[in-house]
């Protein structure tokens, strides 16, 4: 027995560790960490497999959206309408300014044949007063010499005709007027 003795210590280290190395702890541990792993990866791959399919479907939704969103006519449509629509304005605005110069016509025209009426009865009115004016004085003018006051004035009572011619350039207005005054 001495000499189990002298080897019990080792005898109990090696039985130790046989008895470590005999138990499956640590491969049960590795196994289920390797199925942990395991496991990850096809989450992983399953999760990695729905966000290709999402992708796939937000790409298809994306190519929809776009040729929903392009504009349906060619590109120089737009600037065709807005010059349409700008000349359709500018028409719009020649007419408006037609319809104001045909009123401020109308309104002219209203107003010439006004003043021509009253110019009219005016010209009556003077025409009137001139033979009043010609019948009281007995003047009769000569309307062919500009440059001068020159005509006749006749005196019904003695059948006397007068001829009177005044140069206004060489005589005062003033003498102009006393001459005349004592012809009447």
């Amino acid at each position: 027995m001495a000499r189990t003795e002298l080897f019990s210590d080792e005898v109990q280290v090696m039985k130790a560790l046989f008895q470590d190395y005999n138990r499956r702890s640590d491969a049960e541990a590795i196994n289920a960490v390797e199925q942990d792993i395991s496991d990850i990866c096809a989450g992983c791959s399953a999760r990695e497999a729905d966000a290709r399919g999402t992708l796939g479907e937000l790409s298809r939704q994306v190519q929809e959206l776009e040729a929903t969103a392009a504009y349906p006519h060619r590109e120089s449509l737009h600037a065709e309408r807005v010059a349409a629509l700008q000349r359709q304005i500018d028409v719009a605005k020649q007419l408006q300014q037609r319809v104001q110069l045909e009123a401020q016509l109308r309104t002219a025209t209203a107003t010439a044949q006004e003043v021509a009426a009253i110019s009219s009865s005016e010209d009556s009115l003077l025409r009137h007063q001139l033979s009043m004016y010609a019948h009281i004085t007995r003047v009769t003018w000569r309307l062919d010499q500009q440059q001068a006051v020159a005509g006749t004035v006749s005196d019904s009572k003695s059948g006397d005709i007068r001829i009177f011619d005044f140069d206004p350039t060489s005589v005062s207005h003033f003498e102009l007027v006393n001459g005349l005054w004592q012809l009447l």
